[in-house]
């Protein structure tokens, strides 16, 4: 916060200008702020605190999750240490990275990812994974195992082209160069658990992962919990 005396260039004390007081304002004026006990969750750490009318917000594609999935969590969960990161029975796979809009900027966000990809006729296409890795996220807070696209990824590619171009008129941040598309599957705090986990991943079961195929056929926009779908055009065969 900066000063409310204002010193010129003069040795003079006369010359202190004093500002007239400003009272502190109420907290009624100020962004809200949840309080979170980590405890609760893991040992996950908000990155960002939240504020009452932010909406986390990001643009994706999803594919069920099989059971080949399923088989490398059942190797890897290890109590207290590696968890799941699926939610329900998709997989997510990022487009964006994670950005926080007012509620008043919701459907403008929306409508414009939708035009774009309706201009650039981006099609509906198979993707496949095709191994399995782990990164880490930029506050280095959590270290995920995740599946990498193979199959899919020029087609990817090209949707988040059409992602970048409204993120980048919006003067919000790109997504990752270079990209590596996936879908999270575990999480930990630390990438330690991850290393000795995958190891212990049969090469079969990755085998099996890369084998299945599943169609791209609409790409998402999650605001909060408001949820858009935009559908891809058909493929031309």
């Amino acid at each position: 916060m900066n000063s409310l005396v204002d010193y010129e260039s003069s040795d003079s004390e006369s010359s202190i200008h004093e500002e007239p007081f400003m009272p502190v304002l109420s907290d009624f004026f100020s962004p809200v702020q949840k309080k979170e006990d980590p405890s609760k969750h893991q040992g996950r750490i908000r990155t960002k605190a939240h504020i009452e009318n932010s909406w986390a917000s990001y643009v994706y594609v999803e594919v069920p999750m099989s059971e080949e999935v399923k088989e490398i969590l059942n190797h890897i969960i290890i109590k207290d240490e590696i968890y799941s990161n699926i939610e329900g029975n998709k997989l997510h796979i990022s487009l964006s990275k994670c950005i926080f809009l007012k509620e008043h900027q919701l459907d403008m966000f929306i409508q414009k990812v939708r035009d774009q990809v309706t201009q650039d006729a981006r099609h509906s296409f198979q993707l496949a994974f095709a191994q399995v890795s782990i990164l880490t996220n930029d506050e280095k807070t959590r270290s995920f195992l995740t599946t990498e696209v193979g199959m899919g990824y020029n087609e990817l590619s090209n949707l988040l082209k059409s992602v970048d171009f409204v993120m980048e008129n919006l003067h919000f941040p790109l997504f990752y160069k270079p990209a590596r598309f996936h879908a999270s599957i575990a999480w930990s705090l630390s990438e330690t658990p991850l290393k000795k986990a995958i190891g212990s991943i049969p090469t079969l079961a990755i085998d099996d992962l890369t084998t299945i195929s599943h169609m791209v056929s609409k790409l998402i926009v999650k605001c909060g919990n408001r949820i858009t779908e935009i559908s891809l055009s058909k493929s031309v065969v």
